[in-house]
Formats: structure tokens, sequence, C-alpha cells
């Protein structure tokens, strides 16, 4: 297993650089955050979902969790234990898939998915249930 930072401008700096707003799975999985360091709203649209998982903050450094690094809050794993355990029967799906792990200030999301697509909004969105 290797852990790699996403250098991206949407993601956060360290652990809880970014606050999670809001999470629709809908026609894949939405993530809208507020990243603090720069007060910047993003949206992350997960394409092609297999699997996530939402940990609450106390509860994320445990398993391969432990080893996050300390700079940076969005990271990639490669070779995850999380995606062999779903078996090599599937591999012409999980091939194209990419782990990504996304710390949030009370949450950690860990989403296996083809594609993932940020995007910066240009104000705060209002968020309606």
């Amino acid at each position: 297993m290797k852990i790699e930072k996403i250098n991206n401008p949407a993601a956060g700096t360290w652990e809880r650089d970014c606050e999670l707003m809001c999470l629709i799975q809908y026609k894949g999985l939405k993530i809208i955050y507020h990243r603090d360091e720069d007060d910047t709203y993003w949206r992350l649209e997960c394409e092609k979902v297999v699997a996530y998982k939402v940990i609450n903050e106390e509860f994320s450094a445990a398993g391969y969790l432990i080893n996050m690094p300390i700079n940076g809050a969005f990271f990639e794993i490669f070779d995850s234990p999380w995606v062999h355990e779903f078996g090599p029967e599937q591999d012409r799906i999980l091939n194209k898939c990419k782990h990504y792990i996304l710390q949030f200030y009370d949450e950690t999301i860990e989403v296996i998915a083809q594609n993932f697509v940020f995007e910066q909004l240009k104000e705060k969105p209002i968020i309606r249930f």
C-alpha cells in the first residue's frame, strides 16, 4: 500500500482544513465542502462509485488510516487493501478505479470510484433539505 497526497487546489493542506457541508448520493456521490485556509467552497463529484464510507473523526485512526501523512487532507491510496477486499473477479471494474481518502474537520470519507471531478464554487452554497 502506498499513500500519496492529492496535489490539487481543492485539497486541504492539513487534516482539519476542510469542513464537510453536504454529502449526497444521487447518480454518484456529491460532496460539498468549505476549505478554511483560503475561504473557498468546492464540490467534488465522484462518478461510477463502487463503495464509500464515512468515519467519525474519533474513529478515523484505525487500520491502514493510522499511517496517514500529517501534511495534506486528501489522499490517493495505491494497492489499496480495501479495493483488494472485493476480490480478483471484480478486476475489470476495479482496475479503472481510484481509492481516495478525504479528511474533513469531523469526518473522514473513503471513496472507491472511477472518476473524481473537483469544481470551485463561486459563492457559499445554500443547502436545503
